[in-house]
């Protein structure tokens, strides 16, 4: 697989990232819950109620020649209907939809960052095995050529030219060289296994990465730090929610005006059998009607004026963390061109050191086989040889990563999915 293969498969199928893509579609929804508070909420009802002990109205008889006209309640009565209720205008609910829609920004720009985050984990898993692989490759090819170098000594012991410690030495430095390829395999396995984790890739599937490409050093465009880095827009976007919602502590100060109706039918009888028999005791009465109700908020005993110095505290608090952040940001930036340029310097010697221990065991094996050299300056080189390899391939891994960082810095990683 290549390295956009496995970040293909891992942005697709990361758990993590699902989660984020199951929120999106949540704060999706929240704003459609809020588009729907402005549309007219219709309600049935039905209710009956059985008056064991009817209550009576008093009212003032003077008219009918009586000091009290007392009326007496029936026992049993029902309604049933319909009722309408609308908001006509209500800055509270506008902002919520604000907020709400604010909130989606803040779920998508949190994927992003996820995203981002994954790639960058991929990047440093795949990057790491492809330099175990070519430590791998590089300790095979030690192998070979110190097996090829004891069948000389072999050679040259039987026909009295060299000492059986010579012989020895060569095989110790063998098993040395084996051991650190048993275990480099194990390693990669494990690195492998790690790898499919955070792709979400099954566990039983065999993989193989590329092979480490030295001759390709780009680096990232150093663009400098851009507005569009997702930590900053999510602050940015933080703020701006902070602020609807102070300003939706301030819309409780503005009026509220609200549509109502209702359409009615009830029905009253003294004995419950009555409702069963056609009669004017279970006629069932209409009304219907259209209203508006207007709510002006006067006084709250100063609970809004509370919640107000709260929200600002709030945003006097983001506003700080965004300088931080900016800061914070713009050290990590300077100290990843660092980065970038030193173990570019690094990789370069590394890689000179590494052809120059080549040449020089290559010299040194010709001499040994003319019997000029000796065997110990033969594994001499062999060890400055396995240990510049080493370094020329850990070299390498590190520009990688301090270069992930600087494409991460600049807003340019992903331009390894492209």
């Amino acid at each position: 697989m290549t390295l956009k293969d496995c970040l293909e498969i891992g942005i697709e199928n990361n758990l993590s990232l699902q989660v984020k893509r199951k929120v999106i579609q949540k704060s999706q929804y929240g704003i459609s819950e809020n588009r729907a508070r402005l549309l007219p909420q219709i309600n049935g009802f039905a209710n009956y109620n059985n008056n064991f002990d009817p209550p009576v109205s008093v009212t003032d008889g003077s008219s009918y020649g009586t000091p009290y006209s007392v009326t007496h309640t029936l026992q049993h009565n029902a309604n049933t209907g319909l009722q309408l209720q609308m908001p006509l205008y209500n800055q509270t609910l506008y902002t919520s939809i604000s907020i709400a829609k604010t909130m989606e920004d803040i779920s998508q720009l949190s994927y992003e960052k996820a995203r981002e985050d994954l790639i960058m984990q991929i990047s440093k898993m795949y990057y790491l095995g492809q330099a175990t692989v070519e430590q791998i490759t590089l300790a095979k090819s030690n192998i070979t050529r110190l097996e090829e170098l004891r069948d000389i000594a072999l050679a040259f012991f039987d026909n009295g030219m060299a000492m059986e410690v010579d012989i020895k030495r060569v095989n110790i430095n063998l098993e040395n060289l084996q051991v650190q390829y048993d275990n480099s395999l194990a390693i990669l396995e494990q690195q492998l296994n790690m790898l499919k984790y955070i792709m979400d890739y099954p566990a039983e599937e065999k993989i193989a990465l590329t092979h480490m490409n030295t001759d390709d050093i780009s680096s990232a465009l150093l663009t400098g730090l851009p507005e569009s880095l997702y930590e900053i827009q999510l602050l940015n976007t933080q703020k701006q929610l902070l602020e609807l919602q102070k300003k939706s502590i301030n819309n409780n100060y503005i009026p509220s005006l609200n549509l109502s109706g209702s359409w009615t039918y009830s029905a009253y009888t003294d004995k419950f059998k009555n409702w069963f028999h056609a009669g004017p005791s279970n006629h069932w009465y209409r009304s219907y009607g259209l209203g508006v109700s207007l709510r002006i908020p006067i006084f709250d005993g100063l609970e809004k004026k509370q919640k107000i110095r709260q929200a600002n505290m709030d945003i006097e608090k983001i506003n700080i963390e965004r300088q931080d952040l900016r800061k914070n940001l713009e050290t990590q930036y300077l100290n990843a061109q660092n980065d970038l340029m030193n173990n570019l310097r690094n990789f370069k010697r590394q890689k000179d050191n590494y052809q120059v221990a080549e040449d020089v065991y290559a010299v040194t094996t010709e001499l040994y086989r003319e019997g000029i050299a000796s065997m110990i300056e033969v594994l001499q080189d062999e060890m400055q040889m396995a240990e510049a390899q080493n370094n020329y391939v850990s070299a390498h891994y590190n520009y990688q990563v301090a270069n992930l960082t600087l494409l991460k810095l600049t807003g340019q990683i992903g331009s390894l999915v492209e």
